[in-house]
C-alpha cells in the first residue's frame, strides 16, 4: 500500500494519495458499533458492512455506524481518495507485453462445505502475442482444490506446496482466456486467493499482473423462514450450528417500521414470534466466535403461521 496525506485541499476533506494499482483501508473508529455502511461520493457501496474498507479507486468516502438497535449515526467526515496514474515505462513497442490478470469468486457468503468455483480471466492488451505465458495460484490452506482440465493450455498442481499453475503458451492481444478453478471450502475464516501472471516478454505495467480476491467463511447458514403454528416442524427460529461455532450471542429482530419486537442475549434457539403478526421481519445476529471476534449476520426472517392445507 503506497500513498500519501495532502494538506491544505480546500473541500475540508483529510485527502490520500495512491498510486494507481494500489490501494488504502479506512476504519470506521465508532464505539460499540454492531454494523456500517460505507458509502462513495454520496452513493451506497453495496456489501461494504465491515468495519475497514479497502480502497483502490478515486472518490469522497463516508460511513455510517449502526448500534446493535440498527439506530443509525450521523454520516461521518469525509475522506478523498486521489488515485495517481501509473507510470509507464517506455519499452520498444515490438518486444513489450502487457499482461493482465483477474480472479473472482462464485460465492460471496459461503459457508463450511460448499462447494464453489473461481475464475481465473488472463488478457494480453499489447498489439504482439505473449509467449510462455504462466499464471500462478497458491490454493489457501482453508480450501480443497477439486482438479479440472483448462480449456486452454494445461494445469499442474502440487499438494506439497499447493501451487497450481496453469501454462497458457502463447496469448494473443485482446483474447480473454479464463480457467474454472472449483474448490471446496473446509473452515470458517478468511479465504485471500491470490493470482499472478508472467511471460517471456518484458511487461510495461507490471501493477495488473496481480489479482485477489478475499471473501468470508461464515459457519452459520440462517433460514430465511419458520412456521411457528404448533404442528411441532419448524415451529422456533432455528440457527443450526449456533451453539457450537459461537460462546455468545445477541439477537435483534426488528419489523417493518424500524422497532425492536424482540432482543435475546445468548439466543438459544427459542424464539417462536410470540404475540406477532405473520410477516417479514429484519435480523441482526451478532456473534463472538471462539477467538473473540464478533462476527454479524444480517437478513430477514418471514414468520408464517397458517398451517398449509
Amino acid at each position: 500500500m503506497a500513498y500519501s496525506q495532502t494538506s491544505g485541499n480546500q473541500s475540508g476533506y483529510a485527502t490520500y494519495t495512491i498510486n494507481e494499482g494500489s490501494t488504502i483501508i479506512l476504519h470506521g473508529n465508532a464505539d460499540h458499533a454492531a454494523a456500517y455502511q460505507w458509502y462513495k461520493d454520496g452513493m451506497k457501496i453495496n456489501g461494504a458492512i465491515l468495519k475497514d474498507y479497502t480502497v483502490s479507486l478515486a472518490g469522497v468516502y463516508t460511513v455510517v455506524a449502526y448500534n446493535t438497535n440498527s439506530c443509525p449515526s450521523d454520516m461521518s467526515d469525509g475522506t478523498r481518495v486521489v488515485v495517481t496514474p501509473a507510470i509507464t515505462k517506455v519499452t520498444t513497442p515490438d518486444t513489450a507485453v502487457d499482461l493482465q490478470i483477474t480472479i473472482q469468486s462464485s460465492n460471496v457468503h459461503a459457508s463450511p462445505g460448499n462447494n464453489y468455483t473461481y475464475v481465473i480471466t488472463a488478457n494480453n492488451n499489447s498489439p504482439i502475442s505473449g509467449t510462455h505465458v504462466k499464471v500462478s495460484y497458491t490454493v489457501p490452506l482453508n480450501l480443497v482444490y477439486i482438479p479440472q482440465p483448462a480449456d486452454k493450455g494445461t494445469v499442474t498442481y502440487d499438494p506439497s506446496t499447493r501451487l497450481l499453475t496453469w501454462s497458457i503458451g502463447q496469448l494473443k492481444e485482446n483474447e480473454p482466456t479464463q480457467l474454472i478453478i472449483p474448490v471446496q471450502v473446509l473452515v470458517p475464516g478468511t479465504v485471500q486467493s491470490v493470482v499472478d501472471i508472467k511471460g517471456r516478454e518484458p511487461d510495461p505495467i507490471m501493477a495488473n499482473n496481480v489479482d485477489q480476491a478475499v471473501q468470508q467463511v461464515y459457519p452459520l447458514i440462517v433460514p430465511n423462514a419458520f412456521t411457528p403454528n404448533g404442528d411441532g416442524k419448524n415451529d422456533t427460529f432455528t440457527i443450526p450450528g449456533l451453539e457450537t461455532y459461537y460462546p455468545d450471542t445477541e439477537l435483534t429482530i426488528i419489523n417493518r417500521w424500524g422497532n425492536t419486537v424482540y432482543q435475546k442475549v445468548n439466543y438459544q434457539n427459542d424464539w417462536t414470534g410470540e404475540n406477532l403478526v405473520e410477516g417479514t421481519y429484519f435480523y441482526i445476529l451478532r456473534a463472538k466466535n471462539k477467538s473473540g471476534v464478533w462476527d454479524v449476520y444480517k437478513g430477514y426472517i418471514t414468520l408464517l403461521r397458517t398451517k398449509l392445507q
